[in-house]
């Protein structure tokens, strides 16, 4: 397995970690950093299947290659990753044991559930898709060009995939096997597993879970349905801050308490848009969490650290970053349009923010602050 590792230091988390000019560039992955693995699944040799290519930005994910190319290996609690694909190709069903969340960037996708599908459910740009743990899932670009998914899986350890019966069999027609430690083993070279991993029976099947379509479709968010609140962060009281944030899965750091996200459950993370007018940036703030950022416009810009010691980098578009815990962040939009980015917080509960001594005495004086429970309130009711 070949590592580009951010570097332990950022992870080593002292009462106030500063991050050097150098950490900060290991923190962020751009898209020419990107390694396509176009071998880290048993199907890719299906004929609808050639063509797929995965990747691990963060943690390594599910594949079944050993020699991936991992960006960084620092555990966050979660694993990002994504898939691309041409039109008409398809990764064949299989099933996870945590939270697999896809967001669609580019092209139009159709997902089926079942072993051999049954439920199917169209996600396009903009939209986020938390799939069921315990069902077999597939999916396939049905856009007219290339389509980009974000994926966010739970835990570090994942627990590795369970594939669809049929598709271990049709795989070991093309050579591709999986050894008991879901190796893929290429038999047309001579290799043969040490220990073959037998397709599921029925047995095994009878404890797969079932959905109805109701529920499938109640963790689908489209961009159209985002509940958008210009007070969800502390600094967007003040100038210079406009900010809005749109939950999507768990509370993340939304301090607006009316604030309800769409899908909940045990995910292992939280998602939440985050939109930064022109000009503005969120204000200087941290966390204990987990953080990484998926920037879907132009005109980022990461600042960490506070006064003098303040590092700051440009982020490119469709870049990920991922931002030391505990580290002073403050996150800029220098373009001309709104910055939208897919925001990702370790844990399954809120994510609490500190915010920075000036930026709290502001919003004092402007007559905000923030309650007992972390959400914003006017100061003269609170006192």
């Amino acid at each position: 397995m070949t590592i580009q590792s951010a570097g332990s230091d950022l992870r080593q988390i002292p009462d106030d970690p500063v991050v050097s000019a150098t950490s900060i560039r290991s923190c962020i992955i751009e898209p020419e950093d990107f390694v396509a693995d176009t071998a880290a699944f048993v199907d890719v040799r299906l004929p609808r299947s050639a063509g797929k290519a995965s990747y691990s930005f963060i943690g390594p994910g599910v594949s079944q290659n050993p020699d991936q190319t991992v960006n960084i290996s620092t555990p966050h609690g979660f694993n990002v990753g994504a898939a691309s694909m041409p039109h008409g190709v398809v990764n064949n069903p299989h099933l996870h044991f945590t939270a697999e969340v896809f967001i669609c960037t580019a092209g139009r996708w159709r997902f089926e559930i079942g072993e051999r599908g049954g439920q199917s459910i169209e996600v396009g740009p903009g939209s986020i898709f938390s799939v069921p743990t315990w069902v077999f899932r597939g999916f396939e670009n049905i856009g007219d060009d290339d389509g980009w998914l974000f994926t966010v899986l739970g835990r570090d350890e994942t627990g590795g995939i369970l594939w669809a019966p049929w598709v271990l069999e049709e795989a070991a027609t093309t050579g591709l096997q999986l050894d008991a430690d879901q190796t893929v083993v290429d038999t047309t070279s001579g290799d043969r597993p040490a220990d073959p991993l037998a397709p599921l029976d029925e047995t095994a099947l009878s404890h797969v879970d079932d959905y109805s379509d109701a529920a499938l479709a109640a963790r689908l968010v489209c961009r159209d349905e985002l509940d958008w609140s210009d007070r969800a962060l502390l600094s967007s009281t003040l100038d210079g801050h406009r900010c809005r944030v749109a939950p999507v899965i768990g509370f993340g750091m939304s301090e607006d308490r009316d604030h309800r996200p769409p899908i909940v459950g045990r995910h292992g993370f939280s998602v939440e848009w985050l939109s930064i007018e022109p000009g503005s940036t969120t204000g200087v703030h941290r966390h204990r969490d987990s953080q990484v950022l998926l920037v879907i416009g132009s005109g980022c810009e990461l600042r960490l650290n506070r006064g003098d010691q303040t590092v700051v980098s440009p982020v490119g578009v469709g870049a990920v970053v991922s931002v030391p815990s505990g580290a002073w962040r403050d996150i800029a939009n220098r373009g001309e349009e709104p910055l939208q980015l897919v925001v990702v917080n370790g844990g399954d509960g809120p994510t609490t923010l500190e915010w920075a001594a000036e930026i709290s005495a502001a919003a004092a004086d402007a007559g905000w602050c923030r309650d007992a429970n972390g959400c914003l309130a006017p100061v003269a009711l609170v006192g």
